[in-house]
């Protein structure tokens, strides 16, 4: 009977440590979120996004997921999240 507690108490772990790597490796601010999201697609060009009034750059985000497939790499709310980076924290030089 201890074989039994023995092989659950190591799926146990296992499960622990993969759902660990995962959290772990979740980008952790809205702008390792957009560089993460962002850049699976294609290269970042942050200083196009400049180019832009503040107020338009999230209407990118919204072409991006209905028209170039990016609705596949981000889901709603973490569109919510990059957009509001883009509007109101994305530092341009």
């Amino acid at each position: 009977m201890k074989w039994p507690i023995r092989t659950l108490s190591i799926l146990g772990l296992i499960g622990a440590l993969i759902v660990g790597y995962h959290w772990a490796s979740c980008p952790r601010t809205p702008e390792a979120l957009f560089k993460a999201r962002c850049s699976a697609c294609h290269e970042l060009r942050t200083e196009r996004l400049c180019e832009f009034p503040a107020t338009q750059r999230p209407t990118i985000v919204d072409t991006m997921r209905r028209l170039h497939e990016a609705a596949e790499v981000i889901d709603e709310e973490e569109a919510v999240i990059i957009r509001r980076y883009l509007e109101e924290s994305l530092v341009c030089h």
